[in-house]
């Protein structure tokens, strides 16, 4: 059963767009563009935390606020582990090394480590959105 459907288009879109940047992750890693591919793995993550706090109506413009609300709503209610928030925060952390470090890099064990915690958390998120009716299977 899909809740609204235009809430569930949205849904669709923006993990999509998720998906997408994931799969540009792993291509930037298997290349060796470590760097390049924590960026791209935290924009999936990124993608995936917005489309869940919609469903909560929640949108935010700045990426710390994202990251506050899908730690309060989701992690401190219970839907998802506090292992799980420390995934996202280490891939933060591995984006602003990728984007802005000039003299530190993302060594390829933890653009490895971010690229398969951000399979497991955009998988998760999919999974919760289909079980709750937002997203069909």
């Amino acid at each position: 059963m899909r809740k609204d459907a235009e809430l569930s288009r949205k849904l669709k879109t923006i993990m999509t767009k998720g998906r997408d940047s994931l799969g540009v992750a792993k291509q930037l890693h298997k290349q060796n563009h470590f760097n390049d591919a924590a960026s791209r793995t935290y924009y999936a993550v990124f993608h995936s935390l917005q489309a869940i706090l919609l469903t909560k109506n929640l949108s935010f413009s700045k990426h710390s606020a994202v990251l506050s609300a899908f730690n309060k709503e989701f992690v401190h209610g219970g839907v998802f582990s506090n292992d799980f928030y420390t995934k996202i925060i280490r891939i933060f952390k591995d984006r602003q090394v990728g984007d802005y470090a000039y003299e530190m890099a993302v060594s390829r064990e933890s653009s490895e480590a971010d690229v398969t915690d951000a399979e497991m958390i955009i998988n998760a998120i999919e999974k919760y959105l289909q079980r709750e009716g937002y997203l069909s299977v």
